[in-house]
């Protein structure tokens, strides 16, 4: 009933597509058999028993824990060094600060030891660029409101004054999002708080401010800051409290969601085991790992503390029996929770990840250091600490496999056979960029399609869909609408004055200044444009099968150059045709085999997708910010109009064909392959979706970005050969893309500059040049790859849209200005550009606008730059008289 009724709610397009995935489920096949993919290691080192002192005896629970300048701080804690509390014991506060540095053997030495100024414990902490905020805390006599920094620098450790907490807590919990930390919950004196409290750490004298209060009141929870798919949440597990009046304190298995982006609290799934049943649990480690998971270790489930606190309320009630019920309890309190739990944050999942080795910790906190999460202390039975470090590290372990790298070698071996096949019919510089128009206008609609196809689509998009929904959809479909608006107003100036490439009617409209310019622009923008294609497929494939990334670059990036500069745009054309063909084919396989993998098939897919509306499609909040229909909808148009005017590795393709008509029609063809072939790579998304809620515990959970989610899909799951076969259409994907860059950046290079600066060169020269400009372009790319290597881009397709507004905006901007705006001048489409990138740049550091909308902006205001200008420099001949080679412009 759920199923039908969460149907229903879906608009048309959501039943439409619905509707498309019967074609599919028939193509399953028996996912293979599945191995373990995540594996857990443990550690423990003595951090504490060299220290001497009441610290060393027995270690410390309730510390500030923290990392800055790559060394561990661990300040403050209690113990029980004279004895339990069924002994008379008393609670001892370090006033504690060890500073400690791993070293290459993989044991911790101590660097440094200062004092606080109060001993002090169960405060919260975070780890932030400035050092270590440690809020909050107990000490022998109070509460602390007191916020302090501990920072790291040239071998001593700094301390600075933060602003203090509006009321003293203990057992808080907080974490940190960008400049804000955030502070949940808490003990105060009167009892447990639903505070929810930020600090900017950008405007520290504002100081904390009050948010939404958190659901209900709560101390000892586990805040974590995770990606949830669309941006970076505040995500609360667990925790405890004592509702006033009541003899029994609640321990939670609720978790909780808040999106900086609305400033809403949203109840998510409550903590589980494997066999479905909800677990409670407080004073836990939780730890984010990966793009999108949650890591909960150790923590009290409270059962045992429920039954102490009811042979407390026994003794008050003058039950002289309770006291030794009350002793027993904690003398042989069986210990903290053993399980090892993980969460993803985008499919609200759990599963477990094994169990602890020894005594599971609680009252405790964990950093990571080094690719590993380090716990010091803790409390491991009432009243006991350990002097230990505990290190749990994260490992995966799909194998690629021989069959799988022959395929993809096979496939290697045939695209620089294609290059060399055609490298012979190659005779002038109208071969190797325009073919001499000897290309079927199909083959040249597939290769435009293949083009903008990249691997961008091939694994973002699925990717984007998996996390968030099908918002971005209509994105996709604007090519739609612009096709007859390019083959209507601006195919006829490429086709009719038989231009070498876009930018030479710039020339032939403004000046040359303005073609060189949006020449440049271009050259810049692909050299760009031709790194992170290369990164993209190899930093993902990187994460799941253990290729070194740097040699992904360079392996794809040669074998791509050699091919497209041997058999130039007709090398790059038929193997875009034989790349397209693999990637579609490679998706509906991928497609199949996730609806096979779900669990009650498609009648699963179809409830899981229902309930978490996961094939929304319009938006129509005015929220300008979000990916809403509006933002989705004019940026599409924007970002379809930049490349299928003003990107010359599409406009290129116009110049392969015939004659006009067999162009418009291979306009066409790629605008009609886009629907069919976008329902599927979003289908690809929502279908990864399913299957990891299915199966939560197959996702890797180390993966760096969620970028990886479909070609670790593709290696987990999917049988020999066809997982190769699938990894090629990845390669095949980046390839076409990469391939169509370099050639059309060699037509830049040598038709807009070398041959207007050398006009009478002879042909063996600029076929030379051509070659040659190819190849330094397409090597500036690999190297400019390898240096993206090393960065953390969380969302790659966010980044690329964002460069592409930023970038080429002003380029399509010129050729609106040149056909729709005659009194525009050549000095003012100039000014036009430089205001419109102004504008942007302002818009971008200055509003909290959707990258979407960037292409739209500079468009725009590029454009009404350029024409409040030619008030002051009109264009002093009519549009009649611009001519190219004899003929009217």
């Amino acid at each position: 009933m759920s199923t039908i009724k969460g149907v229903l709610r879906m608009d048309m397009m959501s039943k439409f597509i619905l509707a498309l995935t019967c074609w599919f489920i028939g193509l399953g096949q028996a996912v293979q058999a599945r191995e373990q993919i995540n594996h857990v290691e443990q550690n423990s080192f003595d951090l504490f028993e060299e220290l001497g002192g009441k610290v060393g005896q027995e270690g410390v629970a309730g510390a500030f824990v923290g990392v800055h300048g790559d060394v561990l701080i661990v300040a403050g804690g209690s113990a029980f060094p004279e004895g339990k509390p069924w002994e008379n014991g008393q609670k001892y506060f370090s006033d504690g600060i060890y500073v400690f540095q791993r070293s290459g053997d993989g044991d911790f030495t101590l660097l440094k030891e200062e004092k606080l100024s109060q001993g002090i414990a169960e405060g919260a902490s975070v780890s932030l660029a400035q050092g270590v905020l440690c809020i909050g805390g107990q000490s022998s006599s109070s509460l602390s409101e007191q916020v302090v920094l501990l920072a790291w620098s040239n071998g001593q450790l700094e301390r600075q004054g933060f602003p203090q907490l509006p009321v003293a807590v203990k057992n808080a919990t907080a974490a940190v999002i960008g400049d804000w930390v955030y502070l949940v919950g808490g003990q105060s004196e009167s009892g447990a708080l639903d505070q929810f409290l930020a600090l900017d750490l950008s405007n520290k004298e504002a100081g904390w401010q009050e948010l939404p209060n958190f659901p209900h009141p709560v101390t000892g929870a586990m805040a974590i800051a995770q990606m949830d798919g669309e941006e970076v949440s505040l995500h609360v597990f667990g925790g405890r409290a004592k509702p006033t009046g009541a003899s029994r304190t609640t321990f939670y298995a609720d978790v909780f969601r808040f999106c900086p982006s609305n400033g809403k609290w949203e109840q998510k799934k409550p903590i589980r085991l494997s066999g479905g049943e909800s677990l409670s649990l407080a004073v836990g480690v939780a730890a984010r790992v990966g793009a999108s998971h949650v890591v909960l270790l150790g923590g009290d489930s409270g059962t045992t503390f429920n039954q102490v606190e009811d042979a407390i309320s026994q003794m008050e009630a003058g039950d002289k029996k309770a006291q030794v019920l009350r002793d027993s309890l904690w003398m042989t309190h069986p210990g903290f929770n053993k399980q090892i739990l993980i969460y993803n944050t985008v499919t609200d999942s759990w599963f477990e990840g094994g169990t602890w080795q020894g005594s599971p910790v609680a009252v405790s906190s964990s950093v990571w250091l080094n690719g590993s999460l380090l716990i010091p202390g803790g409390e491991i039975r009432p009243a006991t600490r350990t002097p230990k470090l505990h290190e749990v590290r994260f490992s995966v372990s799909p194998v690629f496999g021989w069959l799988n790298y022959l395929v993809l070698g096979v496939y290697f071996i045939g695209m620089l056979l294609l290059g060399f096949y055609f490298m012979k019919r190659e005779s002038s510089t109208d071969d190797f960029f325009k073919a001499g128009g000897r290309i079927p206008w199909w083959a040249a609609g597939i290769s435009i399609f293949a083009t903008t196809l990249s691997a961008i689509t091939f694994i973002a998009i699925p990717a984007k869909s998996y996390a968030t929904d099908w918002r971005m959809f209509m994105f996709n479909m604007a090519i739609i609408f612009i096709a007859p608006v390019v083959i209507r107003y601006f195919l006829p100036f490429f086709r009719r004055f038989n231009f070498d490439t876009a930018y030479q009617y710039l020339e032939a409209r403004f000046n040359r200044a303005v073609r060189w310019l949006a020449s440049s622009l271009f050259v810049f923008f692909m050299v760009s444009r031709i790194a992170i294609v290369l990164f993209l497929p190899s930093l993902a494939l990187n994460a799941v099968t253990g290729f070194n990334i740097y040699l992904a670059i360079v392996v794809m990036g040669v074998v791509t150059i050699i091919y497209c500069t041997s058999g130039g745009i007709e090398a790059v054309v038929w193997g875009d045709v034989i790349q397209g063909i693999i990637l579609v084919g490679g998706a509906f396989i991928a497609l199949a085999f996730m609806l096979a993998g779900v669990d009650g098939g498609l009648s699963g897919f179809l409830e899981i997708t229902a309930e978490q509306q996961k094939f929304h499609t319009f938006d129509f909040r005015f929220d300008l910010s979000q990916p809403v229909f509006w933002v989705v909808m004019i940026g599409g148009l924007a970002n379809t109009l930049i490349s299928y005017t003003s990107d010359q590795s599409v406009v290129q393709r116009y110049m392969t064909t015939k004659d006009e008509h067999a162009t418009g029609r291979s306009i066409w063809l790629n605008g009609f392959l886009s629907i069919p072939v976008s329902i599927i790579f979003f289908l690809l998304g929502t279908g990864l979706y399913a299957f990891y809620t299915s199966n939560p515990d197959q996702m890797a959970i180390v993966n760096p970005n969620i970028d990886s989610v479909f070609p670790q899909f593709i290696v987990a799951e999917m049988p020999a050969g066809i997982a190769g076969l699938l990894i090629a259409a990845i390669f095949a994907a980046a390839m076409s893309t990469l391939s169509s860059n370099i050639n059309s950046v060699a037509a830049v290079i040598t038709s807009d500059f070398y041959k207007v600066m050398v006009p009478k060169a002879a042909l063996a020269k600029n076929m030379a040049v051509a070659r040659w400009s190819g190849i330094t372009v397409g090597v500036l790319g690999i190297m400019m790859a390898l240096v993206l290597a090393t960065w953390n881009i969380a969302s790659l397709w966010d980044q690329f849209n964002t460069f592409l507004g930023l970038l080429t905006g002003g380029l399509a901007a010129l050729f609106v200005m040149g056909i729709f705006f005659p009194r525009i001048s050549g000095n003012a489409a100039l000014l036009g550009v430089v205001g419109g990138l102004f504008v942007l740049v302002l818009v971008k550091n200055h509003t909290n606008l959707s990258f979407l909308l960037y292409g739209f902006v500079s468009i725009v205001a590029s454009v009404l730059f350029a024409w409040l200008a030619s008030w002051m420099l009109p264009n002093r001949k009519s549009i009649a008289d611009f001519t190219w080679k004899g003929q009217r412009v």
